[in-house]
């Protein structure tokens, strides 16, 4: 077998092993941060849940009331409802918001009971954002479809992206660096090249005694 002594290609094999290596620990590193951030966003979740007074299981009611303000009025009406409703995730196992559980399964009774709070609550004079804030001081934020973009949860939302954004710059920064060492390697072999070219010392012959010279060394081979 026949080992490549040019220092040329074995430079860029080197050149590129190097960058797989590189590319690799930039990858490695962002799924370790991702994972980092799901993690505490999912701590930060249970402890929330502890702290309302009771264990948050995946298919519980927690009624949730208050009395009505002093000559309440609605502050929302049907539209704003069932858009308010759409932001929240039904207790029960379906995965789906509370509006389309309640219009869809008809045979859950936890969407339609959650339904019933936050109209009273609507009837009772009560603000969107006051409503949100009693029922994720009850449920937690399990109750929410999307992380509050406020303290770690706005961070841990934009994690991913923030990691996909860093893994690029990284791996262009890496392929960067491996094109100029590439160039480098090539001016260098070139430099040699022409160094050797001239040091070559002049040969007095026709064409044709350098093609039969050629023919020559190829028989040889």
């Amino acid at each position: 077998m026949s080992v490549d002594r040019n220092p040329m290609t074995n430079g860029r094999a080197q050149s590129r092993r190097a960058f797989v290596v590189r590319a690799g620990a930039v990858v490695g590193g962002l799924s370790l941060l991702v994972r980092r951030a799901a993690a505490q966003e999912q701590a930060e979740q249970q402890a929330g849940a502890t702290n309302s007074g009771e264990e948050m299981t995946s298919d519980s009611y927690k009624p949730v009331s208050r009395p009505p303000k002093p000559g309440a009025q609605p502050t929302m009406g049907k539209v704003e409802v069932e858009n308010f409703e759409r932001q929240l995730a039904c207790p029960c196992p379906c995965t789906l918001d509370i509006y389309t559980c309640r219009t869809t399964d008809f045979s859950c009774g936890i969407s339609p009971a959650v339904h019933g709070d936050i109209q009273r609550l609507v009837d009772g004079g009560y603000t969107a954002t006051e409503i949100m804030e009693a029922l994720t001081g009850t449920y937690g934020d399990f109750i929410l479809n999307s992380p509050r973009k406020e303290g770690f949860s706005l961070a841990a939302w934009f994690a991913p992206f923030a990691a996909v954004a860093v893994g690029a710059v990284g791996i262009g920064a890496l392929l960067r660096s491996w094109r100029l060492n590439a160039k480098t390697a090539d001016a260098a072999r070139a430099a040699r090249a022409a160094a050797q070219s001239a040091n070559a010392p002049a040969v007095d012959a026709t064409p044709e005694e350098l093609a039969r010279l050629e023919a020559a060394l190829r028989e040889e081979r």
